[in-house]
């Protein structure tokens, strides 16, 4: 999920965990800017030096071209999957996912190559762009200890980076708006919570699954919510 604070993630993540064997972890600080800036400064280094060879164990580059970008794909995936993951059992769950609001951490020119490495790490990764009303996000207690126009700005960075999902992967990408989800008409609702169930599992929402996301709907959700979550 791409998003930012106070935009009702933890709510949608609620959503994604009420669906069937469906996992869906929450923020996890997006540890994979370090992992992709990992690989960027790899890629930089072996093209660099490459032309030396590295062949021979005389070589101060010996190995250099064997630091091949599949390895690393395949560690990331890795890595990813088991801290989802956590301690249940794989085979419980057919579809992995996390939500994250520090999207802006990645920076303009890292984008591209960021969302072509998780295309390498997780082919076909599908990406929910939570949104809400800017100007009700900024007046919320998440952004208090932030500077107003520091706070507009990494709204508006993430806000661009959603943009970038739209333009460039537009079949993998699901828009889901808060005041949807909330919305006191239920035909309004019940139309949002169809498409994301159907965006995530590529099958219709049974009457009985939809009555029990309209169920999370109605549960508090937060950093320090205890509500009870549907199994996955």
């Amino acid at each position: 999920m791409v998003t930012y604070g106070r935009s009702g993630s933890t709510l949608v993540q609620g959503l994604l965990n009420t669906l069937p064997r469906t996992l869906v972890r929450g923020e996890n600080g997006l540890y994979l800017v370090h992992l992709y800036r990992a690989l960027a400064d790899s890629r930089r280094f072996r093209s660099r030096h490459d032309k030396y060879r590295g062949r021979a164990p005389s070589s101060a580059f010996f190995g250099v071209r064997h630091t091949k970008e599949r390895y690393f794909h395949r560690a990331v995936r890795g890595i990813v999957k088991d801290s989802v993951l956590g301690p249940v059992d794989p085979s419980s769950v057919d579809r992995l996912g996390f939500k994250e609001v520090q999207w802006h951490r990645v920076e303009p020119e890292e984008v591209a190559g960021f969302f072509d490495m998780m295309d390498a790490a997780f082919p076909g990764a599908r990406y929910v762009l939570n949104t809400r009303d800017p100007e009700a996000v900024l007046k919320s207690g998440f952004w208090r200890r932030v500077d107003d126009d520091v706070a507009a700005q990494r709204v508006e960075a993430i806000k661009e980076i959603q943009q970038f999902l739209r333009e460039t992967r537009p079949e993998r990408v699901l828009d889901v708006a808060y005041e949807a989800v909330t919305a006191a008409d239920q035909a309004v609702q019940d139309r949002q919570l169809v498409a994301l169930g159907e965006f995530v599992t590529g099958d219709p929402v049974p009457t009985e699954l939809l009555e029990a996301m309209r169920a999370t709907v109605a549960q508090p959700h937060g950093p320090n919510s205890t509500a009870a979550q549907s199994s996955t």
